[in-house]
């Protein structure tokens, strides 16, 4: 009874992944994936998340960075902050082809970048939906998948995301706790298990963090929750004096992108999507 009670799980987490699959490639389109592991094989999956998104700033470096993956047939997971998007012809522009393509997968990250901790489920799920709205007034959508700015959740967060219609949220390892294939609210949770850089502690810095940094929490991510996601701002690839930056590509750090890039594919993981994860991580 036990085993049987643990298949139908298994069978019930897999339909539930590829109905998630099915909506999110009608919705935005197939992205191609980068050392595809055999189907039914658990995958060693790594997705990439770029935070903030949003017209005008940093221009130059946050179309630098979709490049990037775009010049590699690499798929892209981009937050945008609604209520600063959609004047940027540039910025829009480029995120619609890139969803056109099936390279670019867009996650709501908020109204003004607020922390949604601060607020009610009501005015979260407000927040989310005006988000959604605008996004899908420009590119034609809703998105599926809710970035969570600061990651910053609570389970009024999740409640609030059901209500729209999310499937996916991504905040961060520490206010999202484990195990992450066995919640009972409905979600699937894929947090932030390392970044590229990161605000220093005394909040007076923006910092840079090598490759090797990033790939040895890639790895650990991988080996204790069997994915890893990896967060980026644009912030770290630009050229800056302090919290002043300029939107002139740091080529230094780019070249950290590229060397992890290339560890990634000699560890012979797969780059995924957000929304991916869920089908290549079924039971």
């Amino acid at each position: 009874m036990a085993l049987m009670h643990t298949h139908a799980q298994g069978m019930k987490r897999l339909a539930f992944a590829t109905g998630c699959a099915v909506l999110l490639l009608a919705t935005i389109g197939a992205s191609p994936s980068f050392n595809a592991q055999t189907p039914g094989e658990r995958c060693k999956c790594v997705a990439f998340r770029l935070d903030d998104i949003q017209d005008y700033y940093l221009q130059k470096i946050q179309i630098r960075l979709m490049d990037e993956f775009e010049k590699r047939d690499l798929p892209l997971t981009v937050g945008i902050i609604a209520n600063y998007f959609g004047q940027d012809e540039k910025i829009v522009s480029y995120v619609k082809q890139g969803v056109a393509a099936g390279r670019l997968e867009v996650a709501n990250h908020g109204w003004n970048h607020e922390k949604f901790t601060l607020y009610s489920q009501g005015e979260q799920s407000d927040l989310m939906a005006r988000t959604n709205d605008k996004l899908n007034s420009i590119l034609g959508f809703r998105p599926l998948i809710f970035i969570a700015p600061y990651n910053a959740v609570n389970n009024s967060t999740f409640a609030a995301a059901k209500e729209n219609a999310i499937l996916y949220v991504s905040a961060n390892m520490t206010l999202d706790r484990p195990p992450y294939h066995e919640k009972s609210d409905g979600l699937l949770h894929y947090p932030e298990t390392t970044v590229t850089g990161d605000l220093s502690g005394d909040g007076a810095r923006w910092l840079s963090y090598s490759h090797e940094r990033t790939m040895e929490e890639i790895k650990r991510g991988i080996d204790e929750n069997g994915f890893a996601v990896v967060t980026m701002h644009p912030m770290e690839f630009a050229l800056r004096d302090g919290l002043n930056f300029r939107d002139e590509i740091d080529e230094r750090q780019m070249e950290e992108l590229d060397l992890l890039l290339k560890a990634i594919s000699e560890q012979g993981y797969e780059i995924t999507t957000l929304g991916d994860l869920a089908l290549r991580n079924g039971p």
